[in-house]
């Protein structure tokens, strides 16, 4: 407890040392009132003000993007300035939002893009708020989440790879991603959106615990997104764009950091600490300002020997397998390391109010050139979308969003073996943190269609959705592949694990206070894939349907002072 005092004591001299504050550098974060109406004002307004491929906003961004909205009452026009508890000598120490959020589950797990909490069967509440202290070149934020999960038994899947593991899910031991966090209910405390920054001019670096959202994507960013805790690291990078005459805008984010297992993870590799080390790097062409062009790069290594400072430079290895080869040799390249990649883009329509994105994603390098050219979809993920506004009467408008994500292998895996995403042999806890997933919330193996319209009007949102979504087709195309000698459940082929998913959801905002709710009802089909692969006088038609319904109903309420 000393050493924590000495430590508090230590920055916030720093801090009172420090010259006078323009309260303009604390972090948003993803999801919260803020940003929602930031991602709204970004296809309002008529220029490409703050690209969104770099999330969590900066305050800065969020003052400089609200310059454009409109002459209109609704909420999402609303700035909201941060609650200063007292100013002095330079220094302001504010007040985070009180958010109180509870969502139930009525028959099994639904849970996406929600940080430290993981909605299990059964009732989740959780609680957010925090201190900030903020200066000229520092800015010290404690926001923690704290969260209760009932985590309720339900009727687990029967279909795994190892039946002696309790709550391990359909990828065996090859990811961390437990289909269950225990026989109990449990508190989960997290620092969530806490972070240490020190800033000059357009740059900054610091320690930090924020979940991220990198790339375009509305739902489902294939490299870093905020379905999982964030993992606490160090970060380097701008906090604003950084102009190069004659070529455009650059944008990076540079971190390194060590996720943390589950607790339910077991197996070779269990408990070896795990070296994280990721970039992001945008451009915006000074000839062609609505679009952004960016990649991610990820590598997960195992520190079983400690910290070597080579690890810090992995992202500088060269993308080509033979490269790596030449260079280190093959022995050396294999040991306990995963490297991703992905490239994206987003593109506005300012005439249109829409956007337009994408993002491509390697699980694995190439091994050259060639090899690239020939077969670029290997181990290849990828993410398509669109949103746009519309005016229409009775409304002030209605935001609509499709967006389509694969993470299903391609046929290639007939002639060329193909891991599941995220997931690699030496590296066996996977792209995770803490038992979920830092990609895509859909996981490994599956893909998902989605649809959304919202209306907004005044102080109101009123919104639908749709979604169709195929879960862990890479486990039903490989257990049932006519290729594989050693399966009996070929021709399995009415089987296939589905969700079928339609959601309502509101938003009331008159300020302080926001009231949110959802209402969604799935359909999981094959569920548990209990029957897979029994072919005995059954077909298309007469097979048993294990189907499952599930309702999950949310209310959550955000006080701002």
């Amino acid at each position: 407890m000393k050493y924590q005092l000495r430590i508090f004591l230590f920055i916030s001299y720093i801090f009172f040392s420090l010259p006078k504050s323009d309260i303009a550098a604390q972090a948003i974060p993803v999801g919260s009132i803020q940003d929602q109406q930031m991602k709204i004002q970004l296809l309002l307004s008529d220029t490409l003000a703050v690209s969104p491929v770099f999330r969590p906003f900066s305050q800065i961004q969020y003052y400089e993007l609200m310059t454009y909205r409109d002459n209109s009452n609704g909420w999402w026009n609303r700035i909201i300035n941060q609650k200063k508890l007292f100013e002095t000598d330079g220094v302001t120490v504010g007040i985070q939002p009180f958010v109180l959020q509870n969502t139930y589950n009525s028959r099994f797990p639904y849970s996406e893009n929600n940080g430290a909490a993981w909605y299990g069967r059964g009732s989740t509440t959780e609680f957010q708020t925090g201190l900030f202290l903020e200066s000229k070149y520092v800015t010290f934020t404690v926001h923690p989440h704290i969260i209760y999960q009932q985590n309720k038994d339900f009727l687990e899947p029967k279909y795994t790879f190892d039946v002696t593991t309790p709550f391990i899910n359909e990828i065996g031991g090859n990811i961390d991603a437990p289909i269950r966090f225990g026989p109990n209910s449990y508190s989960t405390f997290d620092w969530g959106n806490s972070s240490l920054r020190f800033r000059y001019q357009k740059f900054e670096t610091g320690i930090s615990n924020e979940p991220l959202w990198w790339g375009g994507a509305n739902r489902y960013p294939l490299m870093m997104s905020t379905n999982a805790p964030g993992v606490p690291h160090f970060f380097i990078g701008t906090r604003e764009g950084v102009t190069i005459p004659y070529f455009g805008n650059i944008n990076f984010r540079w971190l390194m950091g060590y996720p943390r297992e589950s607790g339910y993870f077991g197996g070779v590799g269990s408990g070896i600490p795990r070296f994280m080390n990721t970039a992001n790097i945008s451009y915006i062409p000074k000839i062609f300002r609505n679009l952004t062009l960016g990649v991610t790069r990820t590598y997960h290594i195992y520190e079983d020997d400690g910290f070597k400072l080579s690890n810090v430079f992995l992202l500088f290895d060269p993308v080509r397998r033979s490269s790596l080869v030449e260079r280190q040799g093959e022995d050396d390249i294999r040991q306990a390391r995963n490297q991703m990649a992905s490239a994206y883009f987003h593109l506005k329509i300012p005439a249109a109010n829409a956007e337009i994105y994408a993002e491509f994603f390697r699980e694995d390098h190439s091994f050259d050139f060639r090899d690239l050219l020939i077969q670029p979809h290997h181990n290849s993920a990828y993410s398509i979308g669109f949103q746009k506004i519309s005016y229409t009467p009775w409304v002030d408008f209605i935001k609509t969003n499709v967006e389509i994500t694969n993470l299903t292998t391609s046929q290639l895996n007939q002639v060329r073996p193909q891991a599941f995403f995220y997931s690699h042999d030496p590296v066996i806890q996977g792209h995770t943190n803490r038992g979920q997933i830092l990609g895509a919330a859909i996981g490994p193996g599956s893909n998902s269609q989605f649809f959304g319209l919202d209306a907004f009007k005044n102080n109101y949102k009123f919104g639908f959705f749709a979604q169709r979504i195929a879960d862990n087709d890479n486990l039903h195309l490989r257990e049932g592949s006519a290729s594989n000698a050693l399966s009996a459940n070929f021709g399995d082929y009415f089987r296939h694990r589905v969700n079928l998913n339609f959601g309502l959801n509101f938003l009331y905002g008159p300020g302080p206070f926001y009231i949110n709710s959802r209402l969604v009802w799935t359909k999981a089909y094959n569920y548990g894939r209990f029957d897979y692969g029994r072919l005995d006088g059954f077909n298309a038609t007469n097979y048993d349907r294990n189907d499952r319904t599930n309702v999950q109903f949310q209310i959550g309420l955000t006080y701002i002072l």
